[in-house]
């Protein structure tokens, strides 16, 4: 799960443990409000109970044994129980997890997935994390965390997701990419360095991402996309940076993606 961890970038990362204190939840949710530096990644960790990851500003990447997650401001990630997942944040920010007691699994699904926060459930989360972790826990507290599970529930999936490859074919490909969208090899390059035809690669893309090459690269270099915007590129930086060939056609890459401009999108 450390593929964003290559020689390129390794020196970048600030390598630490997860900071978790708590043994057991002993109420149906805990708030964690964090604040993540620029360039820190959390060592893989695993926990008893379930986390929603939220971030109020930045961006947050999950990695995790099925895939890896990007969660900008406007989506969070529900972990289930003893999921190891590893984090990562590029250019810092404020970060409102929720950790939720495992009894509630069974309504939010024992598989990671990308929920998407309208303005009631981003207002929820930031609610819980200004309790004190010793709130009371009365019956307008437990009135209260039920809506909040039924709207999770509720919550509409993103596609804010890259599952991991197992063919050791591709494992080099994606560690270079996801370390450096902007590369311009082809599939006839990378075919000559990893010892395997362009047309079996784009098989085994197919296979196990459902989608081709050129697709899974516009699919990272969206997600990658999000992250710079947030941050506070320029759409010129941005296109530069991950190999368009202008601003015009990061747009359109962009809309491709999430069926809006990259202004549209900072807007919404």
């Amino acid at each position: 799960m450390t593929d964003d961890l290559s020689d390129q970038t390794r020196s970048q990362w600030q390598s630490v443990k997860a900071r978790i204190k708590l043994t057991k939840i002993d109420k149906p949710v805990y708030p964690r409000p964090t604040t993540m530096p620029p360039w820190q990644h959390v060592q893989t960790h695993q926990h008893t109970w379930g986390q929603l990851a939220y971030t109020s500003n930045g961006v947050l990447t999950v990695g995790t044994p099925v895939g890896r997650f990007v969660i900008p401001p406007d989506q969070a990630l529900w972990i289930p129980p003893n999921l190891p997942h590893e984090t990562f944040c590029r250019y810092g920010g404020h970060f409102r997890s929720v950790y939720i007691e495992k009894k509630y699994v069974d309504v939010l699904g024992v598989d990671a997935k990308i929920l998407h926060i309208d303005d009631l459930l981003k207002a929820m989360i930031l609610e819980v994390c200004r309790w004190p972790t010793d709130y009371a826990l009365d019956d307008s507290t437990l009135r209260f965390v039920q809506v909040f599970i039924d709207r999770l529930k509720m919550a509409q999936t993103s596609a804010f997701f890259l599952p991991t490859a197992q063919d050791k074919r591709l494992i080099p490909i994606i560690s270079e990419l996801h370390a450096n969208p902007g590369n311009p090899n082809t599939l006839e390059q990378w075919s000559e360095q990893v010892g395997a035809s362009s047309r079996t690669l784009n098989r085994l893309f197919n296979k196990s991402f459902s989608m081709n090459f050129s697709q899974w690269k516009q699919k990272l270099r969206a997600l990658r996309a999000v992250e710079m915007l947030e941050a506070g590129h320029t759409q010129q930086t941005i296109a530069e940076q991950l190999g368009f060939e202008s601003s015009s056609a990061f747009n359109t890459a962009f809309k491709k993606a999430f069926n809006c401009t990259p202004g549209q999108y900072l807007k919404r």
